[in-house]
């Protein structure tokens, strides 16, 4: 598959994984309880959203070459990842608060398109 191919499903992952932190943000921000079905489908949307970043980033290091050590940036990437697969439980515990976890959340997804297309590191 070609390197467009993995970026654009890298693109749609991040969608579909910040479509599961909203399922579950939002409700909790306006102090509504969520159906059993309705948070199956935000978990299962933020876990599918990982699963797609996690194999189309690696589908473009090896398109890139990058077969026998990671760079730097790489490396950062992969850890705002992890964060990002994390901060579910965080916005299930304490997505009350609302607004300073989606900045949060914000964030990392800025961080990791800036060191995407930067590679300042």
């Amino acid at each position: 598959m070609s390197y467009q191919f993995y970026k654009v499903l890298h693109m749609l992952g991040f969608m579909i994984m910040f479509f599961g932190f909203g399922g579950l943000l939002i409700p909790a921000f306006a102090k509504l309880t969520l159906t059993k079905g309705a948070r199956i489908m935000a978990y299962a949307t933020h876990g599918i959203g990982l699963l797609l970043i996690l194999v189309s980033g690696f589908g473009m290091a090896a398109r890139l070459g990058m077969v026998q050590g990671l760079p730097t940036w790489v490396q950062a990437k992969i850890g705002i990842w992890l964060v990002l697969g994390v901060a579910i439980s965080l916005v299930k515990r304490k997505g009350y608060f609302g607004w300073p976890i989606a900045i949060l959340l914000w964030i990392l997804g800025g961080s990791a398109a800036y060191i995407a297309i930067n590679k300042p590191f």
